[in-house]
């Protein structure tokens, strides 16, 4: 049965709201497919919120938005899912239609550039390489990007905004590669480095512009992990060790931020499905304690107005 939370009244506020300042976590798993949305305000902390509904329950699935345009969307899924629905990120309601995907995608990873208005998602259960992408401010179906250096799944995505480059990272099997792209540039994905260890099913964010990209948690096997690491999005090269979450956990965490705030969020995960901590992303440490989700979810996505 789902878990509902009391709403507790936001507390421990520690700066005013700020422009791009909405986190938005959907569907999952917590022993059915979820199609509830909820959210946050990113520089206060505090439980999530109710902000509507998917156009239908989905998990194992991937989101994310064209910052402060305000268009968040999600695609694909467990269960044969190829729809693509949108939101609007600082307006409390449902999802609509968008279009669908070219194939059917679940477990991978998905960036954007922000205002230019791309979405990019890579890998998937069964090992694909294939990468699609939409423009975001414009509903319609998913058109072929290029391909990963290697196929895998359980992958996780973030990018450096207006910068154009997206990074995918891990994947099941212990794998440690990031790839990364150019976002306004149709291609193959390239090298970029490796994760401290091999892992699927963490959960990234980056202060946008200013070039850092957070993995967080995941698991190694089975077993869930609390490792945060980070990387420079702009400079090629391997993960370095950045703090720890507060309790471990896999399949998957879902990160947010509110860009160049520097403040990111991790929510969900098996091990703490409704846990939300939070970082300083431009200072390395371990994450404290932001809040509860409404709901427990796990195999969920996200996206902000960032």
């Amino acid at each position: 049965m789902i878990k509902l939370k009391l709403l507790i009244a936001a507390a421990g506020k520690d700066g005013p709201p700020v422009s791009g300042d909405r986190g938005i976590f959907a569907g999952g798993d917590d022993s059915q497919e979820l199609d509830s949305i909820e959210y946050i305000t990113i520089t206060s902390l505090g439980n999530g919120s109710n902000f509507g509904d998917l156009t239908q329950g989905r998990s194992q699935f991937e989101g994310t938005s064209n910052g402060t345009n305000d268009r968040g969307i999600f695609f694909g899924g467990y269960q044969s899912h190829k729809e693509i629905d949108y939101i609007t990120i600082s307006s409390i309601g449902n999802a609509t239609s968008f279009g669908t995907m070219g194939m059917f995608y679940r477990m991978y990873g998905a960036c954007s550039n922000n205002t230019n208005n791309r979405g990019v998602w890579g890998g998937s259960y069964n090992d694909l390489t294939t990468m699609e992408y939409v423009t975001i401010t414009t509903p319609g179906n998913g058109t072929n990007f290029g391909d990963l250096t290697s196929g895998r799944d359980a992958v996780a995505s973030t990018d450096n905004a207006t910068n154009e480059r997206g990074v995918f990272a891990g994947g099941a099997g212990n794998i440690n590669i990031i790839d990364y792209i150019t976002i306004n540039s149709i291609g193959d994905a390239q090298d970029f480095g490796d994760l401290t260890t091999g892992k699927a099913w963490g959960g990234m964010c980056s202060n946008n512009t200013n070039e850092r990209g957070i993995y967080a948690g995941g698991q190694i096997g089975s077993t869930a992990q609390d490792v945060i690491e980070y990387i420079t999005i702009n400079s090629k090269g391997n993960a370095t060790n950045f703090g720890d979450l507060t309790v471990a956990r896999r399949y998957s965490i879902s990160g947010v931020s509110n860009g160049t705030n520097e403040r990111g969020c991790f929510g969900g995960g098996l091990g703490g499905t409704d846990v939300i901590d939070y970082i300083t992303i431009n200072s390395t440490g371990d994450a404290n304690n932001f809040g509860d989700l409404l709901v427990d979810r796990y195999g969920h996505a996200s996206c902000s107005n960032a």
